[in-house]
């Protein structure tokens, strides 16, 4: 009877032990499903909780080098997606989605660099289409490329020569960050074009070739910012650029 009773308070002790060991292991999985989630919320904002933020972007090697897609042939104005970013002008959109197409990074991701680009340029002043287009030419939207000079991020920033423009708290891979990357990567873009006058001859500062008489960059530039809005008025005749640098979607 009495190996009978012992028997009786383990089993009932192992069932104890298996309910709160469950039930810790809930709380501990509540709290890291949490923590993930402020996390992403802190790294993207509301849109951080859309799972492709945390999964999508995953660019195939070699995808930034590619310079074989004819995004031209593509039929953007047919694409479900082009249109579905809240307060995106649809021009905007479209060329979000075409590059999101030609450079394999994830649409959510490109949706939150074209909202900081335009964000960026309207309050600095400056065309966010040439934004894009720097960006295109600098880093094909690799937010992680670094240059031989230490040129960082999406729009090859050297940051010993903009540490005033950078903010401090968020330490050495603050360029790596892409927003903050294209917060500072605008600013200088404004001061070089007021300093130089014009929009190309700031373009060529940017690019470090201002002694180029041939102006290459600017024009490398120039060509990427026509491509673009081309793209965002696909079935339309094409927009003369703005040689001001102005936002002709404001």
């Amino acid at each position: 009877m009495t190996h009978v009773v012992r028997l009786s308070r383990f089993f009932k002790h192992l069932f104890t032990f298996i309910v709160h060991f469950a039930h810790g292991g809930f709380v501990m999985l509540g709290a890291i499903v949490m923590a993930l989630g402020a996390y992403q919320v802190i790294q993207f904002g509301p849109a951080g909780l859309d799972p492709r933020s945390a999964f999508g972007y995953k660019p195939a090697v070699g995808a930034y080098a590619s310079e074989d897609v004819a995004l031209a042939d593509e039929s953007l104005e047919e694409s479900a997606g082009a249109e579905r970013v809240s307060g995106m002008p649809a021009g905007y959109a479209r060329v979000a989605n075409a590059i999101a197409k030609r450079h394999r990074v994830s649409p959510v991701v490109v949706e939150t660099l074209v909202q900081a680009a335009i964000k960026e340029g309207r309050s600095n002043g400056i065309d966010p289409m040439l934004i894009l287009a720097v960006i295109t030419v600098e880093s094909r939207f690799n937010p992680f490329a670094e240059s031989a000079f230490g040129a960082q991020g999406l729009m090859q920033i050297i940051p010993r020569f903009h540490v005033e423009k950078i903010a401090s708290e968020k330490g050495a891979a603050a360029l790596f960050d892409p927003i903050e990357n294209i917060r500072v990567g605008t600013m200088i873009l404004k001061n070089y074009i007021r300093s130089t006058g014009s929009v190309d001859a700031g373009l060529q500062m940017y690019g470090g070739a201002s002694a180029d008489p041939e102006m290459s960059y600017a024009a490398k530039v120039q060509s990427e910012l026509e491509r673009l809005r081309a793209l965002s008025h696909p079935g339309g005749p094409l927009r003369t650029a703005n040689r001001a640098g102005a936002d002709p979607q404001a």
